[in-house]
């Protein structure tokens, strides 16, 4: 993410072009995009954004902002990478032989008994279907719902 990239983005917002966003340049921005919240959402999202209290947002503030919401995107991306491995049927759901197959295939011993993918499975497979979907694996990544 460059510098340029964020210019660019806070340039959409900054609606008076004076290098600061206000409180109302942001709701403004937000309902051209197409969302509509609150004043008290919008003071809530402005005050987070507005670190040093100044009472606007600086192209720097925003960076910070726009630089933690794409590297979000970029995890979730890389996690859907990561299921796919596993989905080799890409059904969206990996199950006790998909995931024995890619740990064998890694060279993991884990893989090669079933038994073993089966308890590994069963402490993330929160809705108790036999299979881990995204939503079961991401939180089984990031740590929650995965008791060690």
């Amino acid at each position: 993410m460059d510098r340029v990239e964020v210019g660019r983005v806070f340039q959409m917002f900054d609606r008076n072009r004076d290098g600061m966003i206000t409180k109302e340049e942001l709701s403004m921005s937000l309902e051209k995009l197409g969302i509509f919240i609150s004043n008290k959402e919008v003071t809530q999202i402005f005050e987070s954004i507005d670190v040093n209290g100044d009472g606007f947002v600086d192209v720097d503030e925003f960076g910070m902002l726009y630089r933690t919401t794409v590297n979000e995107e970029n995890e979730e991306e890389d996690m859907l990478e990561a299921f796919n491995v596993f989905d080799q049927n890409k059904d969206g759901f990996i199950t006790f032989e998909e995931l024995s197959s890619v740990l064998s295939s890694l060279g993991l011993k884990q893989g090669i008994a079933l038994e073993d993918c089966q308890r590994m499975m069963t402490k993330v497979d929160a809705d108790g279907d036999g299979r881990v979907n995204f939503i079961e694996f991401k939180q089984m990544i990031k740590g929650v719902g995965f008791p060690s």
